[in-house]
């Protein structure tokens, strides 16, 4: 059977690479270069088309300081900048990579490598083959039975190493590569390495001795005086390189196979690739992807009701600044029951930056842009009374693009914009759940065919909207508006009078305002409660190395898994003082992943070591990182969050993810205390759905043991067990229950007896009986399953409780890979779908009753299940009661719904 395959790709030195190959470079008509987009998509699209892979990632650095910084200040100390040409490139690659579907790896405090080493190892347990795309021979310390490295060349050619390949280039193995790179050194990254000592010597020596260890253990054996010499006055240097070239393994990585699958037929005909080849003037690679749409010609495009490039020189577009044009446009204005309204800002800041001016137009084709600062000759303070009554008019639709943001401005300079809303980014959303983009560009260019005035045309070098030419900008925010307005007109009627209706009307536009408020307030983030962790972590961290050197009896490399396997596995031979004898293996020997040490855990070194790497994470990852991101203008930190970032309606969340603030761990829930009220006597008072996922598919499968146990209010893992293992509820073992727990959870997501018997230790053939033994205790949920899979087949989406769809044409797939995840969206999108819908609504109800109460508690975050919020102690009891009936009557389901409330000083106290 053939294995599934990764390629894993390493953006910057894909950039740099494309960068350079061209003698000339290439631009835009308004000079913006594009070389490295160019080189890059051509070098994907060619990767993809060729090699079809079943998962694509680009893996970046992240700009904090990683490990290898704090280890060796001069760490990348000589390294240039980068070329200002490649730099005013990279938001476009980024984009680039988006287009083409690829996940993007990027984890604060860790390298691009770093990361492709950990992702390679976490997927061979899942039996893959990985291809790491790169020509630096770092990364062939990764190569092995199912590790390649896929080194391009120039032509279009690449060459793959293997273990074998490995040898014959430098003459060790791939295990060896570390302690030849230590021992070389690395200029471009200023890694001391030893002096004298060159590719071909260090090749010589650890094909004589083996490793850096048996150089130096052997030092006295070496004839070569210059190379002795060397080794002996760069001992510390060389150990010390041989931790900053060591690639790390085992980071702990927030992402799962089915974010990093690729469909390669979609991808090099997606609409996002079409709109930013066309807005970047790549007319190769333009006709490429417009070729594939035509040859695919698939039941979406055919449906696609495409309108005429729309002629810029016939719109009627209108700057209005004179005392006459404004009150004019005001009456007209007020006639209107809808009409779009989009600004024009003095930056992207929630917090800070204003409107310089608004755009509105009622009527296709024609558009007016309004200037709320010096441009404005006409009375300002009356003009913005005057817009006042109208966008604050209950009784008037206002259409927007991603209109949140506009609410957020006008806000910011006084105005209040109220619904009703008709947001066109959440229309396409609700329409086409898993597109890639619905920008305004992609919106424009996937349902009108058309393709607006780029902003980078507007900009230029200026960067701001401020300093664009009146005219110009006119123009362009014009537009914005006139082209919102027909997105409106285009998709509003395919929503009106379906079940998408309700999404949209009753659910999502109620919810913009809710967000809206809840990013503007943001959250408190004590630094100094940080900087106090972040000195613990470090002190422990030394007390831990201690420890571990102590348990170990000597002094090593903690980071390097050759060491430390030595230490384990031949100096203790831990495993078999545990009895422990299934061990996972590499082609070097012994694993030491976190799996393993786990594993080993009841022995105090590994527990020691575990408990290291998740100190080390949490530092450079979250403590160090979150005090980057509070606003200078504020002193609070304003995450985004996204009604369009996820296929299952799931909100999600950026700058930071606050999905991936820690909670499983003691450690990692200590972050959580920094996240408090900075008011005298305010408390934070924390809201979560108790087990909604199951309760959601109880209601949905309509198994009545399954309803049964919530309705008796029964923990249901422990029914669970109780019925798998066949003995009383109170007799059912901490171990039973945790059993339990991970089907109870992992039948949503598809979970089978391998997977199973992996989370929970059990033998893969015991797992099958629990899976069986569940299935009879719980029958209508194996009907459940059939029935999604079916409706999905015939359908080919996907429907919630409350009606919203996510498309699934590859349910009928023949690739077996994509009809096995098809399988499993059909399962489990409705589940969360309607979970996602239900804290919804509850989010809309909340924040109605805290307005008209006319509380002080402000809704502060959304994460997964649970609300956040502040406020004083004296509206605790009242708060309390508006969440508890908010949350729990936020919809019929069939099955009671349940909100545990907690509070306290801070968030962690209060969760």
């Amino acid at each position: 059977m053939t294995k599934r395959r990764l390629f894993v790709v390493d953006a910057m030195a894909l950039a740099f690479r494309s960068y350079h190959a061209f003698q000339r470079p290439l631009t835009t008509s308004s000079g913006l270069p594009t070389q490295a987009v160019y080189g890059s998509l051509m070098f994907l699209m060619n990767l993809i088309e060729k090699e079809r892979p079943d998962y694509l990632v680009i893996a970046t650095d992240s700009r904090e300081k990683t490990f290898r910084h704090e280890r060796f200040e001069a760490y990348k100390a000589n390294r240039s900048d980068m070329p200002e040409d490649l730099a005013i490139q990279l938001p476009h690659l980024f984009k680039a990579f988006e287009a083409l579907g690829c996940k993007l790896l990027k984890e604060p405090g860790l390298e691009a490598d770093d990361l492709i080493g950990s992702l390679v190892r976490q997927v061979k347990q899942d039996g893959l083959e990985s291809y790491i795309v790169s020509g630096d021979k770092d990364f062939m310390q990764l190569v092995d039975d199912a590790t390649y490295l896929y080194a391009p060349k120039k032509g279009g050619e690449f060459v793959l190493y293997n273990e074998a390949a490995v040898i014959d280039k430098y003459g060790v193995r791939p295990d060896q590569i570390i302690d030849m790179l230590a021992l070389m050194g690395d200029s471009a990254d200023n890694v001391p390495g030893v002096a004298g000592i060159g590719e071909k010597g260090a090749a010589k020596l650890i094909q004589k001795y083996d490793s850096l260890e048996g150089i130096y253990e052997n030092l006295d054996d070496i004839t070569n005086k210059r190379q002795k010499n060397g080794l002996e006055s760069s001992r510390d240097s060389a150990f010390l390189s041989q931790e900053l070239v060591t690639i790390k393994i085992d980071a702990e990585l927030p992402y799962t196979l089915d974010d990093l699958c690729c469909l390669p037929d979609n991808a090099l005909r997606s609409d996002a690739l079409l709109e930013l080849t066309q807005e970047l003037e790549l007319r190769t690679l333009t006709k490429r992807v417009q070729d594939r749409r035509e040859a695919a010609s698939s039941a979406q495009e055919k449906d696609l009701p495409f309108v005429q490039d729309q002629d810029r020189d016939s719109v009627d577009y209108q700057l209005i600044n004179e005392p006459e044009t404004v009150q004019e446009f005001l009456n007209k204005l007020k006639q209107q029951d809808v009409f779009c309204v989009d600004t024009e800002t003095t930056g992207l800041d929630i917090s800070s930056d204003t409107p310089i001016g608004i755009s509105i137009s009622w009527q296709a084709e024609q558009a007016f842009y309004i200037p709320l600062n010096q441009d404005q000759k006409a009375d300002l303070a009356h003009l913005k009374q005057e817009l006042q009554s109208v966008l604050s008019n209950p009784k008037v639709t206002k259409v927007g693009h991603n209109i949140k943001f506009d609410w957020q401005m006008l806000h910011n300079t006084g105005l209040t914009l109220s619904g009703p809303f008709a947001d066109t980014m959440i229309a396409s959303h609700i329409l086409h759940a898993t597109e890639r983009s619905h920008s305004l560009d992609a919106c424009c260019a996937r349902y009108l065919n058309y393709k607006k005035i780029p902003t980078t045309d507007l900009l230029g070098k200026t960067g701001t909207m401020v300093d664009v030419p009146i005219a110009d900008l006119s123009r362009y925010a014009c537009e914005d508006a006139d082209l919102c307005l027909q997105l409106y007109q285009h998709l509003l009627p395919k929503i009106k009078g379906s079940s998408l209706e309700t999404i949209f009307s009753d659910i999502e536009m109620p919810l913009i305002p809710v967000i809206a408020k809840m990013e503007q307030a943001g959250v408190y983030v004590d630094r100094q409660s940080l900087a106090e962790q972040s000195e613990e972590l470090e002190t422990r961290s030394e007390e831990l190395k201690k420890q571990i050197y102590e348990l170990a009896g000597e002094e090593f490399n903690i980071q390097s898994p050759k060491q430390l396997q030595a230490i384990l596995f031949e100096k203790l031979a831990i495993h078999e003082e545990l009895g422990i004898k299934r061990i996972k293996k590499t082609k070097s020997g012994y694993s030491t992943d976190v799996s393993v040490l786990e594993k080993l855990s009841a022995h105090p070194l590994p527990k020691a070591l575990l408990e290291f790497r998740v100190v080390s994470k949490l530092k450079s990852t979250y403590i160090d990182s979150l005090p980057k991101m509070i606003s200078a203008q504020s002193d609070r930190l304003h995450a985004s969050f996204h009604q369009t970032g996820t296929a299952t309606g799931r909100l999600s969340s950026s700058e930071p993810n606050l999905q991936n603030i820690p909670i499983r761990t003691p450690l990692g829930r200590r972050v959580r205390e920094a996240f408090r009220s900075p008011e005298e006597d305010w408390v934070m008072v924390s809201a979560d759905y108790s087990q909604i996922e199951l309760r959601v598919l109880a209601s949905l499968s309509k198994d009545e043991n399954l309803k049964q146990a919530f309705v008796d209010d029964a923990d249901i893992h422990t029914a669970t067990a109780a019925s798998i293992f066949g003995v009383d509820p109170e007799d059912v073992s901490h171990e039973q229950r945790s059993q339990a727990k991970a089907i109870n959870f992992g039948i949503i997501y598809g979970m089978g007896p391998q997977r199973l018997a992996r989370e929970t230790g059990v033998s893969t053939k015991e797992a099958k009986t629990f899976i069986e033994k569940y299935f009879a205790r719980y029958p209508h949920i194996k009907g459940y399953i059939d029935k999604s899979i079916s409706f999905a087949k015939e359908h080919e989406y996907t429907e919630t409780l409350t009606g919203r769809r996510r498309p699934l044409p590859e349910i009928n797939s023949s690739d077996r890979l994509g009809l096995a995840n098809a399988q499993n969206i059909a399962i489990n999108s409705p589940v969360q779908g309607t979970a996602a819908d239900l804290i919804k609504i509850a989010m809309v109800k909340i924040q109605k009753k805290l307005d008209d109460s006319q509380l002080s508690a402000k809704m502060l975050m959304q994460v997964h299940d649970e609300l956040v919020f502040e406020c004083p102690r004296s509206e605790l009891e009242a708060l309390q009661t508006i969440i508890k009936k908010s949350m729990e009557t936020a919809m019929d389901i069939g099955v009671p719904l349940k909100v545990a409330i907690g509070y306290g000083t801070n968030w962690l106290e209060a969760h």
